[in-house]
């Protein structure tokens, strides 16, 4: 079953060269994950409460154990110290349609 995933990020203008390192060592792990962005959206303008983040990335998976194949590699564990770095905001969380059955939510999980 395809898993989406959310990313609310900010990126850290000052540390390019970590962006830079964490989009080297991730990007071949989506593409290994056979992970896609779905879509990115600039957020602008909050209506109500706070900008959450300067961006908001949905990217689909094709199922849980790609989702863990990327998060909980080897690979990735390296990458967080340039993470940490190069965004100001990183929140990554697993959402469920409304369509999807019950069941299929709590599997996500």
């Amino acid at each position: 079953m395809a898993v989406t995933v959310i990313a609310l990020l900010s990126i850290n203008e000052s540390e390019p060269q970590a962006l830079g390192e964490y989009f080297r060592i991730t990007t071949p792990l989506l593409e290994r994950a056979r992970a896609r962005i779905v879509k990115r959206f600039t957020l602008i303008e909050p209506i109500v409460g706070n900008r959450p983040a300067q961006m908001a990335v949905i990217v689909e998976y094709p199922d849980r154990e790609a989702v863990d194949s990327v998060f909980k590699s080897r690979e990735y564990r390296e990458a967080i110290p340039f993470r940490d770095r190069a965004f100001l905001k990183y929140e990554i969380s697993i959402g469920v349609g409304d369509d999807a059955p019950a069941a299929d939510a709590e599997r996500a999980r």
